[in-house]
């Protein structure tokens, strides 16, 4: 997060930072020092979307939702930006970590809940299939490059 430390919000689910407590100086999964002196704004739900139930809509409006994939961590979030059309990109994270997590259902080998995990990565795959969907992104995957994604 120092990297972005100067970003006006830096936002984390509430569910994210109790299960970072839980491991508080996990040099797999967290180290405090990762996110120490910085401000992070914490969020609770406001919407229903996603394999778990629980999103946020950052603006009200659906364009861009934070939804809630459990599994690899509590708080884990996709991504989804939608275009007036419906078409949308979706950043799935940590929810696999490439193309093939979600095409042959690979779950993660660092994983808080494996069952969670595995219903999340089922909605990442439905998701990632729609004909709506325009590109669907591991933040892992090695295939990833550069590129400018037109949702029009």
């Amino acid at each position: 997060l120092r990297g972005v430390r100067d970003a006006r919000r830096i936002m984390v689910s509430r569910d994210e930072m109790r299960c970072v407590t839980r491991f508080p100086n996990s040099l797999v999964r967290f180290n405090a020092s990762w996110w120490r002196g910085i401000d992070l704004d914490l969020y609770d739900w406001n919407d229903h979307e996603g394999p778990a139930g629980r999103s946020y809509d950052l603006f009200g409006d659906r364009s861009v939702q934070l939804i809630n994939i459990p599994g690899h961590t509590d708080g884990q979030v996709a991504m989804k930006i939608t275009a007036p059309s419906g078409r949308y990109v979706l950043l799935f994270a940590d929810g696999g970590y490439a193309t093939r997590s979600w095409r042959d259902m690979v779950t993660s080998g660092i994983v808080y809940d494996r069952h969670a995990q595995r219903s999340s990565l089922a909605w990442i795959r439905e998701q990632s299939l729609s004909p709506l969907c325009v590109r669907s992104v591991a933040c892992h995957d090695t295939a990833n490059r550069p590129e400018t994604i037109l949702l029009s």
